[in-house]
């Protein structure tokens, strides 16, 4: 089980339209959006971030979107090199399906530098889809 994965939908010379999953043990959130290179970018800004300074320093990314608001906060959550992932997803449609969620789950220093490597190529163009992040 994967607990990112991303995929690029569409694109044109402004926006990509990616559908980016996340996914706990007891939870799955799913978000269709329109996004920049630079919205995808900050993540991968953020991940290095993290990974330089071997997780002693929390790092947040933020895709802050008009109608969804997602927050992925990195930070370790022992000694051996796990990292908690939290996540907050909120998707405010206004047809009387917005949701807020809540969760963390656990994955690997070593997995953060795959799912930056593959974001990395994602932005790039040598794939659509990204699929990263096992559990511990």
């Amino acid at each position: 089980m994967h607990q990112l994965k991303l995929k690029r939908m569409w694109e044109d010379a402004l926006e990509i339209d990616i559908v980016l999953t996340l996914k706990a043990k007891w939870c799955e959130v799913t978000v269709n959006e329109y996004v920049t290179i630079a919205d995808i970018e900050a993540l991968v800004s953020s991940l290095q971030a993290f990974n330089t300074y071997n997780g002693k320093s929390p790092k947040r990314w933020t895709l802050d979107v008009p109608l969804v608001h997602v927050s992925l906060a990195f930070e370790l959550a022992n000694a051996r090199g796990t990292v908690q992932v939290n996540a907050v997803v909120e998707q405010m449609k206004g047809d009387g399906g917005d949701m807020k969620a809540a969760f963390s789950f656990e994955t690997t220093m070593g997995q953060l530098d795959d799912l930056s490597n593959q974001i990395k190529r994602f932005i790039r163009r040598e794939i659509d889809h990204v699929e990263s992040l096992r559990p511990e």
